[in-house]
């Protein structure tokens, strides 16, 4: 079922609905992407769970304003969509800028409206600090900043195959490459700048703590984007956070070994917990 809700500032979001029993597990995607990120995810959790997956505003078939670049933006689109759905504490599955916008959304309401959290490779702070030099393998400072954001309006073709070869160290079909291709390019590559802009500047370290909600933590021994160290640190600074490495993986684990994703997140989901 692919359907649209409107946030508070007006603006249409898509999302896509599947499954009719279970626990109801949320699916955030990353930056440039869109729902089809978990093409291989989706059909495989609806068997067990009742599965949302939104495209972020600037994304996918959602609409795509002339403001709000901002991660905070996007935690209460999430908010709007939760509330919107209806759902009682589901978890909420986010990978790359989707954790971002996960511990963003806990700073803002608090872990009340959700009942579990997975945090698929993404470390607490993309950006280079004094205090943390586990930031980002690719955008960490203002030159490399620039770089990306030459490097969309450069080519936006150019950009999407060259962020499939950084995020991917398995082999994915063609057939989902092409897709994943086609829906960056759904994306406009100011807007994309100018929110990569507000998310990698962000440290969340201070936030991790007052996660108090049932996590797990996911991430890629080979990712392209992260140190281990960078995306382990989450397990660490979350209370109740269980790591789980994906040897050999990379930043879109999900993708290059779905059966063992959705395993992990359907029985997690599926976990009975105290309320919180």
């Amino acid at each position: 079922m692919s359907e649209y809700i409107t946030a508070n500032d007006g603006i249409r979001l898509h999302y896509v609905q599947q499954g009719q029993d279970g626990p109801s597990v949320v699916l955030l995607h990353g930056w440039s992407g869109s729902h089809r990120c978990f093409d291989l995810n989706l059909e495989a959790l609806a068997q067990s769970c009742r599965v949302y997956a939104p495209d972020f505003r600037f994304h996918g078939d959602s609409d795509k304003p002339g403001w709000g670049f901002h991660v905070a933006r996007l935690a209460m689109d999430l908010h709007d969509l939760l509330i919107a759905w209806g759902l009682d504490r589901p978890t909420v599955v986010g990978c790359s800028l989707g954790s971002a916008v996960i511990w963003c959304f806990v700073e803002l309401f608090g872990t009340t409206m959700i009942g579990k959290c997975v945090f698929v490779d993404q470390a607490p702070s993309q950006w280079r600090m004094p205090d943390w030099k586990f930031c980002s393998k690719g955008i960490y400072d203002a030159a490399s900043l620039e770089a990306i954001n030459s490097a969309l309006h450069g080519s936006m073709e150019t950009f999407a195959d060259g962020n499939a070869e950084c995020c991917l160290s398995k082999p994915v079909s063609a057939e989902l490459l092409g897709t994943l291709k086609a829906e960056t390019l759904k994306c406009n590559p100011d807007h994309l700048s100018k929110l990569m802009a507000d998310h990698a500047t962000k440290d969340w370290r201070p936030i991790l703590p007052r996660v108090v909600c049932p996590s797990l933590n996911l991430y890629g021994t080979h990712s392209g984007c992260f140190p281990v160290e960078g995306c382990a640190k989450v397990g660490e600074l979350v209370p109740s956070c269980k790591s789980v490495e994906f040897n050999g993986c990379n930043h879109w684990l999900y993708m290059e070994e779905p059966a063992r994703f959705n395993k992990l997140v359907a029985d997690f989901a599926k976990e009975s917990v105290p309320p919180h």
